[in-house]
């Protein structure tokens, strides 16, 4: 799953098939396909390991009041191959 990240106004947005933008505008992004995307120049994409994700919401935590349960997520560096700034 990628996502992108405003600097500006520091809003994170999902992406998906439709254009999508941050509250400011700066920012947007829109899957071309189910892996490969394009981000304004400005973005900060981010991206979640699927499997990680989906195993945290398959095993919450128990205690309310503890850590909710951690699942990885990173940076997109610029140049990645699935990801095209524009």
């Amino acid at each position: 799953m990628k996502l992108i990240f405003c600097k500006s106004c520091q809003d994170v947005v999902r992406l998906t098939g439709h254009l999508r933008k941050c509250q400011c505008g700066e920012c947007w992004g829109v899957y071309t396909d189910g892996l490969y995307a394009k981000v304004s120049e400005s973005s900060v994409v981010l991206g979640f390991s699927n499997p990680s994700f989906v195993r945290a919401l398959h095993n919450p935590p128990t205690d309310p009041d503890g850590p909710g349960k951690r699942f990885e997520a990173f940076v997109i560096p610029d140049g990645c191959k699935t990801v095209k700034k524009e």
